[in-house]
């Protein structure tokens, strides 16, 4: 198993007039099947990461030749990876261990996988062969995967999808991801890449009522497991890249580094007790 670090706090964008990066369907591409939904050999059995007795999670990150996940620390706001250590452990009301590679040397290119339409059998066959770190008695892991290409679901190819969580295996897909770049806005393709993770593991992780129950009706029914509030991160666009950028710069202006709305994080402080 290899060694994995963690970092603390801040935000990475710049702002100006964002760019269009591909149309979305109307179709929702998580798949997260539930609260620790084994997605790829992490566990024999479902888990629920907000179970007392799981006092630790960890985040492993593997990447497909170039395609690796921006790392590094941003002038003036902080180390790339922040936001989703901030986000992730407010989920878990920073009463979790939480364990997230912010630096490439803890993660692992695993190759080139000549395959660009990846499906979800795709990602979990990855998962199946590259995984190393596995769930404990007292600990649930994810497995997240950088790589080109696009996902691929009965409809298709889905050019503008940015992520998608099978259980616990997420997929990343850096061709869509990179669209967000902008020379105005040398920064904003981080944040958008930083989004775009904390909303699939926070799929993964049960929300929007895909195990973690709601305390108040907040899910987008006809877009699965989404919240309907377009100013929280789990907003059904928010996975595709032709919204993404647009929410990134915008909650950057408000200079907000928590991403989920109130609802969303009332469902998980119901589970953990909150901060």
């Amino acid at each position: 198993m290899r060694a994995v670090l963690a970092a603390m706090l801040a935000l990475g964008a710049g702002c100006a007039s964002p760019s269009r990066a591909g149309d979305d369907d109307d179709v929702p591409h998580d798949a997260s099947g539930g609260t620790g939904s084994d997605g790829g050999g992490g566990s024999s059995a479902p888990i629920d990461v907000f179970d007392p007795t799981i006092a630790r999670v960890i985040v492993e990150i593997d990447y497909e030749t170039n395609e690796a996940p921006y790392t590094g620390n941003v002038i003036g706001f902080g180390d790339t990876f922040d936001p989703t250590l901030v986000n992730m452990n407010r989920v878990f009301a920073n009463k979790k261990m939480l364990t997230i590679p912010t630096q490439l040397a803890n993660m692992q290119d695993i190759g080139t996988i000549p395959d660009e339409e990846l499906t979800l059998a795709d990602l979990l066959a990855i998962a199946q062969h590259h995984r190393d770190v596995h769930d404990l008695p007292d600990t649930k892991s994810y497995y997240v995967v950088f790589v080109s290409g696009h996902f691929a679901d009965q409809n298709g190819v889905q050019a503008g999808v940015l992520g998608v969580s099978v259980g616990d295996t997420i997929a990343m897909f850096k061709d869509v991801i990179r669209q967000s770049q902008s020379l105005t806005d040398p920064n904003a393709v981080r944040y958008v890449e930083q989004s775009t993770l904390i909303h699939e593991l926070s799929h993964s992780v049960g929300l929007v009522d895909n195990g973690v129950p709601m305390v108040a009706a907040h899910k987008d029914a006809p877009h699965g497991a989404h919240c309907n509030n377009p100013d929280c991160v789990m907003y059904w666009l928010n996975e595709g890249a032709a919204d993404a950028r647009d929410f990134a710069l915008r909650r950057l202006l408000t200079g907000s580094s928590i991403l989920f709305d109130a609802k969303c994080l009332a469902d998980v402080d119901a589970k953990t007790g909150g901060l």
